[in-house]
């Protein structure tokens, strides 16, 4: 993966890298006033994102080689991030109701926003661009495991304890869990991820007081509320990392996600979650949504579109060797077109399913069979 570009945030790392700014991101920083001398800065390939500027001063930027891009209108949140979302932040404004947080107001912009405008367009644009420059810094160093999966899976359910299971022993194992970002089996494996730092028992204490308000649907408030609890019970949960879409209005976003990279464009956010899954993706039983991504995955690994292919794990045989092995026998046929066949497997415990992985990870040592070249010549 390319080294990410250097982001600064804050006049003391201005100062602290000035003046050697080439092909650094400077992002929200209130320029005026500061006693920099503007000559000596070295600023081809910068870019001033959001900024606030003495006057002359973006233009002189410009000229020496940099770009400067303003914040393009009020819209109710930072169009350049210069770090991915926390949950913390999303729901600034929950003691007032649901209705109130920054994510319900940032929902409401996008579905009164228009894809017949232009600079509604570039906004959602530029807000994702920088969402996925924070995606590229965060899994810098971290093994990365894609956990996909229906959103409709109930806290009650034995399969939701079982993926959370799953998340905590890949958190265990070194692996960095990501998910969609949004309720179901995305919510379990962030939530046994959240979990992984804290006693075996915590896992099930924690499971009873979900199980009170088990789906989004029949009860919102009681939904977000019983995770607010558990995380406000145990807190300083292990890392993991949401990406969710506000597209998908009616979903909340995940709640034991350490980290969240929220998405405006659906097809952005879809690709790259899977793209980021070097280390393997496991797929729990889900609908439509969790299909397109085992055929989206299946393309990344055929053609190597990302310099690696990644072991993918069915979990859950009833799901797919019984109810769906159409489904399972069109991958083995795709996978063993292409000469990865021994990447995919079916499994049901959990273990069994990080051992898998660690075997096949294409980052792992000793790691064999994993061709890192598009050598197929029959398409």
């Amino acid at each position: 993966m390319p080294t990410p570009t250097r982001i600064i945030d804050t006049r003391e790392g201005l100062q602290q890298q000035w003046p050697d700014l080439r092909g650094t991101a400077v992002v929200g920083v209130d320029l005026r006033g500061l006693d920099l001398d503007l000559s000596l800065a070295q600023v081809h390939g910068a870019m001033f994102l959001g900024c606030r500027f003495s006057p002359g001063l973006a233009g002189e930027l410009t000229a020496r080689g940099a770009a400067a891009l303003s914040n393009l209108g009020s819209v109710p949140f930072e169009i350049y991030r210069a770090q991915l979302y926390s949950y913390a932040e999303l729901a600034a404004g929950y003691e007032a109701g649901l209705e109130d947080t920054l994510d319900a107001v940032i929902t409401r912009w996008f579905d009164s926003s228009s894809s017949a405008s232009l600079p509604d367009l570039v906004v959602r644009a530029l807000h994702d661009a920088t969402i996925d420059a924070a995606v590229a810094r965060f899994v810098l160093g971290h093994r990365v495991v894609g956990v996909m999966g229906g959103h409709a899976l109930a806290r009650d359910a034995p399969l939701y304890r079982r993926v959370a299971l799953l998340g905590r022993a890949l958190s265990r194992a070194g692996f960095t869990v990501a998910t969609g970002g949004g309720p179901g089996v995305m919510e379990a494996a962030n939530f046994g991820a959240w979990s992984a730092p804290h006693d075996d028992d915590v896992l099930d204490r924690a499971l009873e007081v979900l199980a009170r308000s088990p789906d989004h649907p029949s009860d919102p408030e009681g939904y977000v509320g019983r995770a607010m609890e558990v995380r406000a019970t145990w807190p300083d949960g292990g890392v993991s990392l949401g990406v969710p879409t506000w597209v998908y209005a009616q979903e909340p976003t995940g709640l034991f996600a350490s980290h969240i990279a929220k998405y405006f464009t659906n097809s952005v956010r879809e690709d790259g979650l899977l793209a980021i899954a070097r280390s393997g993706v496991v797929y729990a039983p889900g609908g439509a949504g969790t299909e397109q991504e085992i055929f989206t995955d299946l393309a990344q690994n055929s053609l190597t579109l990302y310099g690696v292919r990644s072991p993918m794990v069915f979990f859950d045989s009833d799901h797919y060797e019984v109810d769906h092995p159409d489904l399972l026998s069109a991958a083995r046929r795709q996978a063993t077109r292409f000469g990865w066949g021994e990447l995919i497997t079916v499994c049901d415990d959990p273990v069994a399913t990080v051992a898998f992985i660690s075997d096949h990870d294409p980052d792992g040592a000793g790691v064999s069979g994993v061709d890192e070249r598009r050598t197929h010549k029959d398409v």
